[in-house]
């Protein structure tokens, strides 16, 4: 047995040369196994143990290509200590090894390691097995010394799956419950978003400087807009000549530019203290009087009241870690020993500056992974020169750090990466902000197939409903540039008789099911207003059986005649003896259960949907009639869960119901619709690049592509740090009334590079999530002298063949 205490790679020409049983000993005592040969090994893994640890990832075998000169070699390389790298060379090159995670995953420098992986390189399994790797080498390390950063709480959810999922099968094949015991550490060791992290960072080594153990996170949007409000009047007293300027502009305009002012600010995590000393520059209609003395005024008594309630917001978690960088080092509490921190692309200035600062203070390794091409989320703050930055700091604290790149592509086929690297190398002669060299080449892992690859077309109605048909149950995804497109496709495709998946955040409470209910709520709050009482008759609560031409027929101006006609199909009158008597909420209750009114839309639907589809699939139109209506049922039975948790024991009449109701409706972006996930492959996935990104699919259509990258909004706001000091430059357009100040004037140039750089990048994701083919709309040339929307940056794919 030898020494190996992680993993062992075997290269032998012959496979007769390594014994079954021996495989199984080092698989059973918890050594992962590399196998390389000439030969198949298909026979080898007819050994029940061999092939269960191939299928858990503990014996991954590689058929290596031939060549006479490795013939007689024969290598057997412990826990990654290579002693020959040209062996490592030839078997990346020549079979599905990959050197690059196996020599990130075994790496033993002390210093830091900066890692570029491109799309598609398996960078989360990297990451998994560089922990196990550590793991198994140093006995004593603990799991909870471990910090994962990762950009949202869905991968963070999916990298603790990941990880308990390789501990188990570490343990199902060697049945040692040192695995349980590590399995209950993973439970405890830090995985999530860099604001969660930051929150537990406060409240533990914070203390000392007065933050509380109790800190709550929450939003401040309402009192913002108050607070708004009232320094725009206070203003309007202080400043008479200048507001004058700005008295017939309505208000809500005023105050939404105030807000996209502060958003920009909270995106960069700019803290109460560098507002305060916050240039707004001039302007000609002194609006930067106006900006600074509302903004500032908002922002410090904003910042009074959350110190007295012991609360921050999400944008403080990240500015207010400034003050602790003074701690020393006998103050610190956290035990952080290695610090993992994914997509670091989308970090901004401040989170890069506390990473920097987190492996100087603790000394822990730090482990950054990313790729600045999919640096997409600019406009939260996200910086794509977050990498460069965060080098420079390590460089000025005198930390020692390494560079690696992963470029094998296990997600596409080789045809489509090799349109794709041709078309992002001429990218780079067009945009300025699109940085693509040899690094940078996805290089195809996968085996050559007949796929299409890239196709540029002219992508009408009649040519998007031949792709849908001939792609019919296959895994297909619609990817656009904006929800209000998601919406846009949504509609498009359906009208075709297709039926779509759309992924769109925060619509739980503008959703169907909630909104019907709300309706119902009404027809007991407001029983004589016409418009709800005919909205509620037409909803699954209602008959619906007074038809348009009903209505019209019966139409006078002199009465309400509406009421009338609703009385004859009302079924709720004898429910309004009851509300007296019981809670609202169980009258509803009951209501649900003998309406139920997720069947009665099922059958609707089915109907509306044979009208108009008559030549329509009828097994498919009866699949999404089901699943619409599991659908409704889920997300009314999430209503209902959601109010019983807001009023416990209260008895909440209809009025409270209503009154919450309203404000969630109006104001609730965050909860998204449930969807059920089994037995709808017949639908089209619609959704935003953002959505997508860390997603892939086999076939990938992109039918919106004019659309132009500088629009004309009504309030565009850049923020410049210029040596410390922050300026903030804005151009407003209020109809009436349009100006810029000297800052938007003077960046707006690089402002518009940084902008169509962004949007290059989007199409960088776009185009890498599909594993089979992409289908573009678009001419069949690229345009070589300017991009202005996606169309000029796509072009056929024969033409990029080389």
């Amino acid at each position: 047995m030898n020494e190996a205490k992680y993993s062992v790679l075997l290269f032998l020409s012959d496979i007769q040369q390594v014994r079954a049983s021996e495989l199984r000993q080092y698989i059973q005592s918890g050594r992962k196994v590399y196998l390389l040969t000439f030969d198949d090994p298909e026979e080898l893994l007819e050994d029940p143990i061999l092939h269960e640890a191939h299928k858990k990832e503990l014996l991954q075998v590689s058929v290596v290509r031939y060549a006479p000169e490795w013939e007689q070699a024969w290598a057997v390389i412990e826990d990654g200590k290579v002693n020959d790298s040209q062996l490592l060379d030839y078997l990346d090159q020549n079979s599905a090894f990959n050197k690059g995670q196996y020599e990130l995953e075994h790496a033993y420098d002390r210093g830091h390691y900066i890692v570029k992986a491109g799309a598609g390189t398996g960078k989360t399994t990297t990451m998994i097995n560089r922990i196990m790797f550590l793991k198994h080498m140093q006995g004593d390390l603990d799991l909870r010394s471990v910090v994962m950063i990762t950009f949202t709480n869905e991968a963070a959810a999916n990298m603790r799956s990941k990880l308990l999922e390789k501990l188990k099968n570490y343990y199902d094949l060697t049945k040692d419950k040192k695995y349980l015991e590590w399995m209950e550490e993973a439970g405890w060791m830090f995985i999530g978003t860099i604001h969660s992290f930051a929150r537990e960072f406060l409240v533990t080594e914070g203390q000392t400087l007065g933050f509380s153990r109790s800190m709550e996170v929450r939003s401040y949007k309402h009192e913002r807009r108050r607070l708004i409000e009232k320094y725009i009047d206070q203003f309007s007293v202080e400043c008479p000549e200048i507001y004058e300027r700005f008295r017939h502009i309505p208000h809500y305009q005023i105050i939404r530019s105030f807000i996209a002012m502060i958003e920009q600010l909270h995106n960069k995590s700019v803290s109460v203290e560098a507002i305060g000393q916050l240039h707004f520059g001039a302007d000609s209609h002194g609006f930067h009087e106006f900006a600074d003395y509302v903004i500032k005024h908002v922002i410090r008594e904003l910042d009074e009241q959350k110190k007295t309630e012991e609360t921050l917001e999400i944008s403080d978690l990240i500015s207010r870690l400034a003050s602790l960088k003074n701690l020393s080092s006998d103050q610190l509490r956290l035990s952080i020993r290695y610090l993992f921190v994914d997509e670091f692309q989308d970090t901004d200035e401040s989170q890069a500056a506390f990473i920097s600062w987190l492996a100087e203070k603790y000394g822990c390794q730090l482990f950054a992974v990313g790729d600045v091409k999919q640096s997409i989320y600019r406009f939260r703050g996200a910086d794509y020169t977050a990498f460069l930055q965060l080098q420079q700091q390590l460089e000025t604290a005198n930390q020692v750090y390494k560079e690696y790149s992963l470029q094998k592509n296990y997600r596409s086929a080789p045809t489509l990466l090799t349109q794709l690297n041709v078309l992002f190398q001429k990218w780079t002669k067009i945009v300025e902000k699109f940085p693509f060299d040899d690094t940078d080449k996805l290089i195809p892992a996968q085996e050559e197939s007949c796929e299409e690859g890239l196709v540029a077309l002219d992508m009408d109605d009649a040519t998007l409903k031949y792709l849908l048909r001939r792609l019919y149950r296959e895994d297909v995804a619609v990817l656009v540039r904006s929800n209000r497109e998601v919406l846009e496709m949504v509609d498009r495709i359906e009208n075709m008789g297709f039926f779509c998946e759309a992924a769109v955040s925060g619509t739980f409470y503008r959703s169907l099911p909630v909104r019907e209910f709300y309706l119902l709520i009404r027809r007991f709050t407001h029983p004589y207003v016409p418009k709800d009482r005919y909205l509620f008759h037409q909803s699954s609560y209602g008959e619906n059986g007074l038809t348009i031409a009903k209505v019209l027929s019966a139409y006078t101006p002199e009465t309400s005649f509406i009421l009338d006609l609703l009385q004859t199909f009302d079924n709720m009158g004898r429910w309004e003896c009851e509300w007296n008597m019981s809670s609202a909420i169980a009258v509803l209750q009951n209501i649900i259960d003998e309406v139920r009114p997720h069947e009665v839309f099922r059958l609707r639907y089915y109907n509306q949907l044979r009208s108009r589809f008559p030549d329509g699939d009828v097994e498919m139109q009866r699949k999404e009639a089901i699943a619409k209506m599991k659908e409704y049922k889920m997300n009314l039975d999430r209503l209902i869960f959601f109010i019983k948790k807001e009023f416990g024991d209260f008895h909440a009449s209809f009025y409270d119901l209503e009154k919450f109701l309203s404000i969630k409706m109006a104001t609730d972006t965050s909860e998204n619709e449930r969807k059920v996930t089994s037995d709808v492959n017949h639908r089209i996935k619609v959704m935003t690049v953002h959505k997508a990104k860390g997603l892939e699919f086999d076939y990938v259509l992109m039918p919106l592509t004019r659309h132009p990258f500088i629009k004309q909004g009504k309030t565009d706001v850049i923020l410049i740090s210029d040596r410390a000091q922050w300026k903030l430059g804005y151009s407003i357009d209020w109809g009436d009334m349009e100006f810029k100040n000297n800052y938007y004037n003077e960046y707006a140039g690089s402002e518009k590079k940084e902008m169509i750089g962004e949007e290059v990048r989007l199409l960088y994701v776009a185009l890498t999530r599909a594993r089979k083919a992409v289908y573009v709309n678009s001419s069949s040339q690229m345009n070589p002298y300017q991009a202005q929307c996606w169309s000029d940056l796509l072009e056929s794919g024969e033409m990029l063949v080389v």
